[in-house]
C-alpha cells in the first residue's frame, strides 16, 4: 500500500500556486473566529451564568451558560477528549483544504465554516476550560443553548452533506452517460440466419459461388478446330 507523504517541496509548490486562495480562506476563518470570541467575551463581561434576557421577544433569548461537552450540550463532561478530537479534525480539514485544488466552492465553504466554528469552541475548551453558550430559542426551551461557533459548525455540516449528495448524483449521471455513449458507439455486426444459407445436398456439386468463368485462350480455340 502506498504511503501518503507530504514533502517540504510539495508545501512550497502549493503555497506558490494558491497563496491568494489560502489567504482568502484564512480571512473567512478569522472573521468567524473573531465574531464568535467577541460575542462570547461580551456576554461573559455583561452577564452572570444563568442570567437571561430576551433578544427577540418570543423568538430568541440571550441566556448565559457554560458547556463542558460538544455542540448543543452533547457529551457533557468530556472536555479533554473533545479537545483532542476537535484539534485532530481541524488539522485534517485544514491540510485537505490546502492540498485539494479541484474541489467545488460550496464544498470548501462548508469546510471553512466547520473549521472556523471548531476553532472558536476549541479555544474555549483550552481556556477557560468550558464552552460559553448564550443563544436560546424562546419558543423551544428544551432545545440546547448554543453559540455562534455552533451555528457555523451546524450550517457547514449541513452544507457538506448536501454538497456530497449532489456530487454523488453528478458522478453517477456522468458514469451512466459515458456508459451509454460507449454502448452507442459500438457497431454490432449483423448475424446471418442459418436458415437463409443455401444448402447443397450433393457434396459432388459445387455451389454457384465456387464456379468461375475463364475466357478461352487462342490455343484452346485452335485445339478445338
Amino acid at each position: 500500500m502506498a504511503k501518503f507523504k507530504i514533502s517540504k517541496q510539495d508545501v512550497i509548490d502549493v503555497l506558490k500556486k494558491r497563496w491568494w486562495v489560502i489567504l482568502i480562506e484564512i480571512a473567512v476563518i478569522g472573521v468567524i473566529l473573531l465574531v464568535d470570541l467577541l460575542t462570547k467575551a461580551h456576554i461573559e463581561k455583561t452577564m452572570t451564568i444563568g442570567e437571561s434576557h430576551p433578544l427577540i421577544k418570543g423568538l430568541i433569548d440571550i441566556t448565559f451558560t457554560t458547556n463542558t461537552g460538544a455542540g448543543f450540550g452533547m457529551f457533557s463532561g468530556n472536555t479533554t477528549a473533545l479537545t483532542v478530537v476537535t484539534a485532530i479534525v481541524i488539522v485534517a480539514i485544514s491540510i485537505y483544504l490546502i492540498f485539494a485544488q479541484k474541489e467545488t466552492e460550496w464544498l470548501r465553504i462548508s469546510l471553512l465554516f466547520i473549521v472556523g466554528g471548531g476553532l472558536g469552541n476549541l479555544i474555549d475548551r483550552i481556556n477557560p476550560g468550558y464552552v460559553r453558550d448564550f443563544i436560546q430559542f424562546a419558543f423551544w426551551e428544551s432545545f440546547a443553548i448554543f453559540n455562534v461557533a455552533d451555528m457555523f459548525v451546524t450550517v457547514g455540516t449541513f452544507m457538506l452533506i448536501v454538497v456530497l449528495i449532489v456530487m454523488l448524483f453528478k458522478e453517477r449521471n456522468k458514469s451512466q452517460k459515458e456508459f451509454e455513449e460507449e454502448q452507442a458507439g459500438k457497431v454490432e455486426e449483423p448475424m446471418q440466419d442459418p436458415l437463409d444459407a443455401p444448402i447443397n445436398l450433393n457434396p459432388m456439386l459445387k455451389s454457384e459461388n465456387e464456379y468461375s468463368f475463364v475466357e478461352p485462350t487462342d490455343k484452346d480455340k485452335k485445339d478445338e478446330q
